[in-house]
């Protein structure tokens, strides 16, 4: 079976402890989150930039402070950092800065849609321009596919050379105005996928049984899994976590008992094409 790459997503760009009082807030808790989940299993990390006062941020000096404590561990987990805006907040220029944080990944989220009451824009202009300065600097791109159609604008991206091969697709389900959390629209989003692409999914589910339900779909059918804090806070119904490495235990854990071999960092780099720094 191919190797399951685990990615703990492990604070988010909500308000602090809104989820639970056990998110990680400040630069040292994400970065000891970070070092805890890798030790757990996990190959990758994304993450969101924090203060010390818990506020979320896309300042490029914030995320290099924590950036910096993951490594200073010598944790060899692929570091994922969001571009995204920030609730809203962060610029197209101040997103398209995340390139100068010295990792091996940052998100792209691939169109624009309505994300509740306000427009997450993204841009074909600056989907391009993210793209193109991802490639010239050597960093593998998240893909998040937040709607159906923002396939369309993967595979444009695939065909004008301005993604790095395979590609890593991120299916996130459960956003309000996103991709609704039905099981039925993965076959035809996976149809989709440029060749070669090696793809996940993000559930943003409501409670344990939504995000098990879709996450077990991409367990299955040779797609790799997120978790964490970010995506979910419950071991399960009604219990919650108390630290993200607990949710990657859980995967795993299901990777044993199933016999899918758990992706060292190593083995998610040679998977995905991208280089250690």
């Amino acid at each position: 079976m191919k190797p399951l790459i685990i990615c703990a997503a492990v604070t988010g760009g909500a308000p602090p402890r809104s989820k639970t009082p056990h998110h990680p807030i400040t630069p040292r808790e994400v970065a000891d989150a970070a070092i805890e989940c890798w030790r757990a299993g996990a190959a990758m990390v994304h993450i969101h930039a924090r203060r010390e006062d818990g506020s979320t941020t896309s300042d490029v000096a914030d995320y290099r402070r924590t950036v910096e404590l993951i490594k200073a561990s010598g944790c060899d987990a692929i570091i994922n950092i969001s571009a995204g805006d920030n609730g809203g907040r962060a610029s197209h220029s101040e997103r398209l800065a995340a390139v100068e944080v010295d990792v091996e990944m940052v998100s792209l989220d691939a169109g624009s849609f309505n994300m509740g009451n306000r427009l997450y824009d993204n841009s074909p202009h600056y989907l391009r321009e993210m793209s193109a300065r991802m490639k010239a600097k050597n960093i593998v791109p998240e893909i998040e596919v937040f709607d159906i159609g923002h396939m369309y604008m993967v595979n444009k991206l695939d065909e004008e050379q301005l993604l790095t091969r395979p590609a890593f697709v991120q299916f996130v389900f459960g956003l309000p105005g996103g991709l609704p959390l039905d099981p039925r629209l993965l076959p035809f989003l996976i149809e989709q996928l440029p060749a070669k692409a090696e793809w996940a999914i993000s559930s943003q589910a409501p409670d344990t049984e939504k995000y098990l339900q879709m996450a077990l779909l991409a367990f299955a059918q040779g797609g790799h899994v997120r978790t964490g804090m970010e995506d979910m806070v419950y071991l399960r119904p009604g219990e919650l976590a108390t630290t993200n490495a607990m949710l990657v235990e859980q995967w795993t854990a299901t990777a044993k008992i199933w016999g899918r071999p758990v992706a060292t960092p190593e083995t998610a780099r040679q998977m995905l094409g991208t280089t250690s720094l």
